[in-house]
C-alpha cells in the first residue's frame, strides 16, 4: 500500500473531528443565543436615602431607624403612596411594584438603597425615586435623626437583565469548550475504529519486528537427533528453512494521550472563564450579624471617621465571669450590626436613669445605660452604652452634671443570641445576658475592659402605635441595682416594620 493510501484514513479522521467540533460550537452557541432571546427584559434602578443622627442620643438609634426604613421601603402602604404620587407609574400595578422592589442597608452605614426592577427603564427610575421621596416625607417627623435623600436613580445608571454582553461571552466560551470536547471524542473514536485494520495490514507489509518460522529446521533435526551447534556469529536469518515476517509495532499512543490531556485542559479553562464572566456582580445584602465593622463609629454618609486599619485587641481570658475569647467576637465587631426585622420583628431603644456600678470608699461610680435591640423573632442582637460618672453622693443622682459628678470613661457592649436571651409577651420585650464591655480610646482600636455586667431590661409600650412606632417605658437592672426609663436622657420607643 502506498504512503498516500496509508495517510488517507488519518486525514479523513482529522477532517471528521474538525467538522464535529464546528457543529458542536454552532449548536451550543445557537442554544445560548436562543435562551437570551427568550429571557424577559427588565431594568433595575437604584436610589438611596441616608439616616443622619442629630444628637448623641440619635447616634445610637440611627442604625435601628435605618433598618426600620429598609423594612418600610417594601411595605404595601409606602409603595401605594409612592405610586399614587407619581403619574408615570399609573400603568404599573401595585402587585408588580411590590414584587420588583427591594431595599437593603449598606454594611456599616445608615444608608438605605432602594432597588426597583421593572420591564420599563423609565418606570423603574421613577419608582425608585418615588419610594425614597415617600420615606423622606415619613422621616420628617423624626426627632433624633434626619432622613435625607441620597443618590437619585438615573437611566444611565440603571442595569438591564439579562446582561446581553455577558450572556454572549459566556455562550461563546461554553461553545468553544463543547467544540473541543466533541472534536476530541470524534478523533478518539475514529482512531479506535482504524486500529484493527491497520494492525492487520501491518502484519503483511511491516518490517519493524521480525518473527522466525522454525518449522523447516524442526523437520530436518527433530528432538533427540545429533545436531551441531551453529556458530555463535551466524545470524539467525541465515538458518536453513527459516523465513522472516515483520510486524509493525503500534504507535501514536503517547501523542493521543498528550492531545487528550491538552484538549480537556483547554476545555476546562474555557468553562472556568465562562463561570467567572457569568457570575453576577455582588450587591450589598441585608446587614445582619455577619456584617461587622472595626469600631463602633458610624461610617460612610454619617460623617464619622473611617474605621482604623489596625486589628482590634483580642477578647480577655475568663476572669470574673467574662466569656473567653473563643466565645465572643473582637471588641466592637458587632457595633454596627443589626438584625433585619422581617415581618414579625421589632426594634427597641431605651434610655434609663442612674444605676450603681461600684460603691467606693468615698462616693459612687454610676452609669446611665442606653439599650438598643433588634430581633426578627428568631435572632437577636443588643447594644449597650454605659457612660460612667464618679459622684460624691449617697445615691445615683438624676442629673450627674448638675450634681457635680466627674465624667469618666464610656463603656460599650454588644451581645447576640444565644448568649442574649430575649422573650416577648405581646408587645412587651425582656432581654437578659452577660455583657462584656469595651472602650473606644480616641485614635485606637476598641479594647475589652475585662469586665462584664449581668444586665436585664424590660420594655413595654406606653402609648398607641403610629406608623409602626410606639412610645415605651421600662426598667433596667445591672447587678443588684435597677432604674426606670428617663425621658430626659433620650427616647424610649418600640418600632415595628409594618
Amino acid at each position: 500500500m502506498s504512503a498516500a493510501d496509508q495517510s488517507r484514513p488519518g486525514r479523513q479522521g482529522a477532517r471528521r473531528a474538525v467538522v464535529t467540533g464546528v457543529v458542536a460550537v454552532l449548536v451550543v452557541l445557537a442554544a445560548g443565543l436562543a435562551l437570551l432571546a427568550l429571557q424577559p427584559r427588565t431594568t433595575t434602578a437604584t436610589a438611596t436615602l441616608t439616616v443622619t443622627p442629630r444628637t448623641e442620643a440619635g447616634a445610637g438609634a440611627a442604625l435601628l431607624l435605618a433598618d426600620r426604613y429598609t423594612a418600610l421601603a417594601g411595605s404595601a402602604e409606602v409603595l401605594a403612596e409612592a405610586r399614587a404620587g407619581a403619574p408615570a407609574l399609573a400603568e404599573v400595578s401595585l402587585a408588580e411594584l411590590e414584587e420588583g422592589t427591594a431595599a437593603d442597608r449598606a454594611p456599616g452605614t445608615a444608608t438605605v438603597a432602594v432597588r426597583v426592577t421593572l420591564p420599563d427603564r423609565d418606570a423603574a427610575v421613577t419608582a425608585a425615586d418615588a419610594v425614597v421621596d415617600r420615606l423622606v416625607e415619613i422621616g420628617a417627623a423624626e426627632d433624633l435623626v434626619d432622613v435625607d435623600p441620597g443618590r437619585e436613580a438615573s437611566p444611565s445608571d440603571a442595569t438591564g437583565s439579562p446582561a446581553a454582553t455577558r450572556w454572549v461571552v459566556v455562550s461563546v466560551l461554553l461553545a468553544l469548550a463543547a467544540g473541543l470536547c466533541a472534536a476530541l471524542a470524534s478523533a478518539l473514536l475514529a482512531g479506535r475504529a482504524a486500529a484493527g485494520p491497520a494492525a492487520r495490514e501491518a502484519g503483511h507489509h511491516g518490517t519493524d519486528v521480525e518473527q522466525l518460522d522454525d518449522l523447516p529446521g524442526f523437520r530436518e533435526a527433530p528432538p533427540g537427533s545429533a545436531t551441531t551447534r551453529p556458530p555463535a556469529a551466524q545470524p539467525q536469518t541465515a538458518r536453513t528453512g527459516v523465513t522472516a515476517t515483520a510486524v509493525r509495532a503500534p504507535g501514536g499512543t503517547l501523542s493521543r494521550t498528550a492531545l487528550s490531556a491538552t484538549t480537556l485542559t483547554a476545555a476546562s479553562l474555557l468553562v472556568l472563564a465562562a463561570v467567572a464572566v457569568g457570575a453576577p456582580p455582588s450587591q450589598a445584602g441585608d446587614a445582619g450579624l455577619d456584617d461587622t465593622a472595626a469600631d463602633g463609629t458610624l461610617t460612610g454618609t454619617t460623617g464619622a471617621p473611617p474605621a482604623p486599619t489596625d486589628p482590634a485587641p483580642a477578647a480577655p481570658t475568663p476572669e470574673n465571669g467574662v466569656p473567653a475569647a473563643a466565645t465572643q467576637p473582637e471588641a466592637g465587631a458587632l457595633a454596627l450590626s443589626s438584625v433585619p426585622l422581617g415581618a414579625d420583628g421589632v426594634a427597641a431603644t431605651a434610655s434609663f436613669g442612674g444605676v450603681l456600678l461600684e460603691e467606693r470608699a468615698v462616693g459612687l461610680t454610676v452609669t446611665y445605660p442606653s439599650v438598643s435591640l433588634t430581633t426578627d423573632g428568631r435572632r437577636a442582637l443588643a447594644h449597650v452604652r454605659l457612660p460612667t460618672y464618679n459622684c460624691l453622693t449617697a445615691e445615683p443622682p438624676a442629673d450627674p452634671v448638675a450634681a457635680g459628678c466627674a465624667r469618666s470613661i464610656t463603656e460599650y457592649a454588644d451581645l447576640a443570641d444565644p448568649e442574649l436571651q430575649v422573650t416577648r409577651d405581646g408587645d412587651r420585650i425582656e432581654l437578659t445576658g452577660l455583657f462584656p464591655t469595651y472602650t473606644r480610646p480616641n485614635g485606637s482600636p476598641p479594647g475589652y475592659t475585662g469586665r462584664a455586667y449581668q444586665l436585664a431590661a424590660s420594655i413595654t409600650p406606653d402609648g398607641p402605635r403610629r406608623e409602626g412606632t410606639a412610645p415605651a417605658t421600662g426598667v433596667v437592672r445591672i447587678g443588684l441595682d435597677s432604674a426606670a426609663t428617663a425621658p430626659e436622657r433620650g427616647v424610649t420607643r418600640l418600632q415595628h416594620p409594618g
